[in-house]
C-alpha cells in the first residue's frame, strides 16, 4: 500500500505554512499551543495536494468542510475509535484561524464557514478543602517542599491552568499589590489575578529562598524551575510532580484516591470552593479567565446540595 506523504510537496505551501507559523507568533499565541495549530494546517494542505490543489488560488471554501468529513471519520491509530468531538474542535479552531491568516494578509479572500461541534460535559472532578488539605501535609519541609507549596499556591490558590503556571515569569508577579499577571491564557487573553495572603507568602517564600538555590547558574525569568539543571520546569514536569503529591497524600495505587485528580482538579476545586463560600459567578468567570459563563455554569452543578463554605477570600477589581 503507498503511503500517504508527510512532508508538502507544493513550494508555495511550504512558504505559506511558514508564515502562518511565523503570525501565530506575532500575535503571542502560546509557544506550546503554535505546534499543534501548525500541524493541523499542514495536514490541512497536505490533503489539498492529494486532491489536487497544489496552490492556494485553487482553494474553495467548501475545501475545509470536506477536509473535517475526512477527519470525523477517521479512526486514530493510537486508541483504534475516531477522534473525540474535542480533537476535532481543535482542528476546526486551526482551519479558522488559517482562514483568518490569509484574509487579513491578503492572500485569498476564501472564509471557512466551520462550526464548533457541542460537548457532552460532564461534572469535572474536585477536592474538597480536607483533600485539598492532604496535599498540604505530606509536603516535605525543604527546598522542594517550599516550591510544591508555591506550585499549589499558583494551581489551587489562583486557579491557572497548567501551561499558564508553566509560562508564568518572575516579572508577572506584581508584590506590591498582590496581583498575578497571566499573559499566555486559554485563546490567549491576558488577565490579573489576586494571590490571597496565604498565597503570596508561600510563592514570595519559594522565590526569595529557593528558587534562587534552585536555578543555579542558569539565567531566565520562569518561575519554576526544576531540581537538578536550574532549567525552565515544563508543562509534563509539572503535572507529573502534582500527580506524585496527590499520590502520596491518597496513597492508593492509581495515585488519586480514586480521584482523577491533576493541575486542572485544582483548578475546578478552588472554583467550587469560591462558589460555595458565597461568589458570584461573574466574578469567578473573571478569576478563571472563562470567555464566557457558559464555561463557568457548570460549578452550579458541584456547588448544588454542599453545604456553604465559609472561605477567607478577598476579590477586588483588578485593572491592569
Amino acid at each position: 500500500m503507498k503511503k500517504k506523504p508527510t512532508r508538502l510537496q507544493s513550494s508555495q505551501y511550504i512558504l505559506l505554512l511558514e508564515s502562518f507559523t511565523e503570525w501565530l507568533q506575532l500575535l503571542n499565541y502560546s509557544v506550546f499551543s503554535i505546534p499543534a495549530l501548525s500541524s493541523t494546517v499542514q495536514s490541512f494542505l497536505l490533503y489539498q495536494e492529494a486532491t489536487g490543489k497544489i496552490m492556494l488560488a485553487q482553494l474553495m471554501a467548501g475545501d475545509a468542510n470536506n477536509f473535517m468529513d475526512l477527519l470525523q471519520n477517521k479512526i486514530s491509530n493510537r486508541s483504534g475509535k475516531p477522534l473525540s468531538i474535542g480533537s476535532i474542535n481543535k482542528h476546526i479552531q486551526a482551519l479558522k484561524l488559517f482562514s483568518k491568516y490569509i484574509r487579513e494578509t491578503g492572500r485569498s479572500n476564501v472564509g471557512f464557514a466551520l462550526q464548533q461541534l457541542a460537548e457532552t460535559r460532564t461534572i469535572p472532578v474536585w477536592l474538597t478543602i480536607a483533600e485539598v488539605q492532604q496535599l498540604y501535609d505530606v509536603i516535605e519541609n525543604d527546598l522542594l517542599g517550599v516550591r510544591d507549596k508555591a506550585m499549589l499556591a499558583v494551581y489551587y490558590g489562583c486557579g491557572l491552568r497548567l501551561n499558564e503556571g508553566a509560562c508564568l515569569e518572575i516579572k508577572d508577579i506584581d508584590t506590591a499589590r498582590k496581583i498575578l499577571h497571566v499573559r499566555k491564557g486559554k485563546r490567549y487573553k491576558e488577565r490579573f489575578v489576586p494571590i490571597a495572603e496565604k498565597n503570596f507568602e508561600e510563592i514570595k517564600l519559594y522565590l526569595d529562598y529557593a528558587r534562587p538555590q534552585l536555578i543555579q547558574e542558569q539565567k531566565h525569568g520562569y518561575i519554576f524551575v526544576d531540581a537538578s539543571k536550574g532549567r525552565p520546569m515544563q508543562r509534563q514536569s509539572l503535572y507529573i510532580r502534582i500527580k506524585k503529591l496527590v499520590k502520596k497524600a491518597f496513597n492508593s495505587p492509581s495515585g488519586d484516591g480514586g480521584k482523577q485528580a491533576g493541575t486542572h482538579t485544582l483548578r475546578h476545586s478552588i472554583a467550587t470552593h469560591l462558589l460555595q463560600s458565597g461568589m458570584k459567578l461573574e466574578r469567578i468567570k473573571e478569576f478563571l479567565g472563562h470567555a464566557d459563563l457558559d464555561s463557568t455554569q457548570i460549578y452550579t452543578h458541584i456547588a448544588e446540595g454542599t453545604t456553604p463554605l465559609t472561605i477567607r477570600w478577598k476579590i477586588k477589581n483588578i485593572e491592569p
